[in-house]
């Protein structure tokens, strides 16, 4: 029998560590495996970091809504290009635009993943084949945005525990950054400049953050700017530490005593480790995060002052995450490999 072959597209740097597991787990499973990805944020180091033999198409567009629907449009036809003539059993991406929009051109089979609704998801509803969301997500939220119910597949918990139930902790990254393990370590990520649901609460916020813990000695923040833009503007606070190249964050994320972040990926990931998480996102929030609130494992703030009982060394934490988020996704991805028709 012959051996499906799959195409991931790696868009953003979340993508990579959610990837990875999955990749090794279809190639065990005889699958071939061919991946792209797109030079934005930290993509390109996290992808060599990982040793992954991938293609790198595309880059970053700011936040200009014509200039990113013509890089985009741009590198869509370049993926399409370049996927021209192959075999491609499925094409899998989390949230990946110029993947679903080539494999359109090309009539590839998709799957696509996403666990944030207030995104720009109709189009994933409208033109994948498949489409996979978390639990937390209910149906009937994502069937007023298009979707079919015979397209929608689930998995449990959190994407960040398919690579948060393998991780192992090590010391490396206190080295790495010279962090002083007898201060507050708190890492920060700032909210985004250029998604479409940014909020001008979401920046109050974090700049009232950053005036009540920005100079205070006994405090060392790792901050983890988006994109390349603002790093300098960062740099006026005395015990901020912006890293200069791509860094181990599920490590860095183990060794802070708080993490602050904007929304998204970093915010999920602390959570499914068990580290105290702040979310400062005010866009409209979705259902996972509403779980994670629920559950008591990350809490959103409303102004800056309700952090200051956090601001301490953090207890033991107890991480309760498992391989089934995994196991889930990749046996998906397997069977639809072999049976997806457009």
């Amino acid at each position: 029998m012959k051996r499906p072959l799959i195409w991931i597209d790696l868009e953003n740097s979340p993508h990579v560590p959610f990837f990875v597991p999955i990749i090794l787990d279809l190639e065990r499973n005889g699958c071939e495996v061919i991946l792209t990805a797109r030079d934005f944020a930290q993509t390109r180091e996290l992808v060599e970091r990982a040793g992954l033999n991938v293609r790198i198409i595309g880059g970053e567009w700011g936040n200009n809504s014509i200039i990113k629907a013509f890089g985009l449009l741009q590198r869509s036809l370049r993926l399409a290009w370049m996927m021209r003539g192959k075999k491609i059993s499925l094409a899998v991406g989390h949230g990946s635009r110029g993947l679903l929009i080539a494999s359109k051109i090309l009539r590839i089979p998709v799957l696509e993943l996403y666990d944030y609704e207030g995104a720009s998801v109709r189009l994933f509803n409208r033109l994948s084949i498949f489409v996979m969301t978390p639990e937390a997500i209910p149906f009937s939220t994502l069937e007023k945005l298009g979707l079919l119910k015979k397209k929608h597949l689930t998995y449990p918990g959190l994407k960040e525990d398919v690579y948060a139930s393998d991780f192992k902790p090590n010391d490396k990254i206190i080295t790495e950054l010279g962090l002083d393990p007898t201060r507050i370590i708190i890492t920060i990520r700032p909210p985004s400049y250029t998604a479409h649901y940014r909020s001008g609460e979401s920046f109050r916020l974090f700049d009232g953050i950053m005036k009540l813990v920005g100079d205070r000695n006994d405090i060392q923040i790792v901050m983890l700017p988006r994109g390349r833009a603002g790093s300098a503007d960062l740099r006026k606070w005395i015990n901020v530490l912006i890293p200069a190249h791509a860094v181990d964050g599920m490590n860095l994320l183990y060794h802070s005593d708080l993490v602050i972040s904007g929304g998204g990926t970093m915010n999920r990931e602390a959570a499914s480790l068990g580290i105290p998480t702040v979310t400062m996102f005010k866009g409209p929030m979705g259902a996972v995060d509403k779980w994670l609130i629920d559950e008591g494992k990350m809490l959103v703030i409303d102004n800056a002052e309700e952090i200051l009982p956090m601001l301490r060394k953090r207890d033991e934490i107890n991480s309760s995450s498992s391989g089934t988020t995994k196991k889930v996704i990749a046996d998906a991805i397997l069977r639809l490999s072999h049976h997806a028709n457009p």
